[in-house]
């Protein structure tokens, strides 16, 4: 499952391309044990049409016409790469990955920050986010509207959605689930569109 993960992860980071967690099926973990995987991912392009190298301010004109400014923090490095014509590309991505775990065991919650910024010498970039693991108690099962409701560490009970019948029916009130949930927003700066050949 954290192949699967950080695999999402690669190819916001890198990309900004089509990696769409909503497309991911279910799979199987490598106990064998089902897991799920659910998401989505939001993606917004801009162009650069303005620059003020003083305040670190980039005005963007989106898809749709608006303009907008965008104060750039000086922990992105390659600031000065950034030119009139660029375009920028946005990510907002949320993926839980989830599988079941028989037996009992301590609920835990992990959580980390996902801070990265672009290497010196490629075009900015960066990714920001969270990421949770966390185990946690199936407290009951609906099977009727495919939901589980789980316990998490902190004592907060939250409802899922669980897609897929086969995964579904294996889930029971008394097992654990382990999972991992991941909110990121990237942004990268590409180069400008080619223009079109007379």
């Amino acid at each position: 499952m954290k192949t699967a993960l950080n695999a999402t992860l690669l190819a916001l980071t890198l990309a900004f391309g089509s990696a769409h967690a909503a497309d991911a099926k279910p799979a199987v973990s490598d106990a064998g044990t089902p897991a799920v995987i659910a998401g989505d991912v939001v993606k917004a392009e801009a162009e650069v049409v303005g620059i003020d190298k003083k305040t670190r301010t980039v005005t963007l004109k989106g898809e749709d016409g608006n303009v907008f400014d965008v104060v750039v923090g000086k922990e992105a490095k390659n600031f000065k790469q950034i030119k009139v014509g660029d375009r920028v590309i946005a990510e907002h991505m949320e993926v839980l990955t989830m599988e079941l775990k028989k037996g009992g065991g301590l609920r835990e919650t992990v959580e980390k920050d996902i801070d990265a910024t672009a290497k010196p010498g490629q075009k900015p970039g960066a990714i920001r986010g969270r990421e949770i693991d966390f185990v946690a108690d199936v407290k009951s099962v609906d099977a009727k509207a495919s939901t589980i409701t789980i316990l998490g560490a902190s004592g907060r009970m939250y409802k899922l959605k669980v897609k897929d019948p086969k995964v579904m029916a294996e889930i029971k009130e008394g097992d654990q689930v382990k999972g991992t949930y991941v909110v990121a927003t990237g942004i990268a700066v590409v180069a400008p569109k080619a223009k079109a050949a007379k």
